[in-house]
């Protein structure tokens, strides 16, 4: 199914199957981890990780838990999708971001991948996005995770929101 627009109110809801399948694939590339590493860094089994990264499967609120652990970031951000990235979004504005710059030419490819639609593409403008949101510095993982899935669903807002928000919680959570 492709990304629902939250500018129109007639627009199908994304299950909530599919936001977290593709958070997690996008995650997980973007923290350098195999299906194997997830799993065996949230007391998993492969096969689950697996199933949920293709929607085939219905985790346990502790399993969702478990993974964001292993990938250091809230369980917030593997479930947000399009609606909720977009409310975030819009919370912040008028914020500074905290220095993530997008160039118009990133711009024009993060959106050119999230148009597309394919898993692939998403995985590439979180990639971007994360990589944005580095900025040639160093930034936590969960940054960086946070950013790039916000740029994957989001283009124009979600690098800098996705890593302001990345920041806040991880100064909030204790993983």
């Amino acid at each position: 199914m492709p990304f629902v627009a939250t500018s129109n109110p007639t627009a199908r809801r994304e299950s909530i199957d599919s936001v977290l399948a593709k958070n997690l694939v996008a995650a997980r590339v973007i923290a350098g981890m195999t299906q194997h590493d997830l799993a065996n860094a949230a007391g998993v089994s492969r096969a689950t990780v697996a199933q949920l990264e293709t929607g085939y499967s219905d985790p346990r609120l502790s399993t969702v838990v478990d993974l964001a652990r292993a990938l250091e970031v809230s369980p917030l951000v593997l479930l947000a999708g399009v609606p909720e990235v977009d409310a975030i979004a819009t919370l912040s504005q008028g914020t500074n971001g905290k220095g993530v710059n997008v160039s118009k030419g990133d711009l024009i490819r993060l959106s050119d991948y999230v148009a597309s639609g394919l898993l692939k593409d998403r995985v590439r403008a979180a990639r971007l996005g994360a990589t944005v949101a580095r900025g040639g510095s160093e930034v936590s993982r969960s940054i960086a995770v946070t950013a790039g899935l916000f740029s994957a669903t989001l283009p124009a807002r979600g690098t800098a929101v996705g890593a302001e928000l990345g920041r806040l919680l991880e100064e909030r959570i204790v993983p």
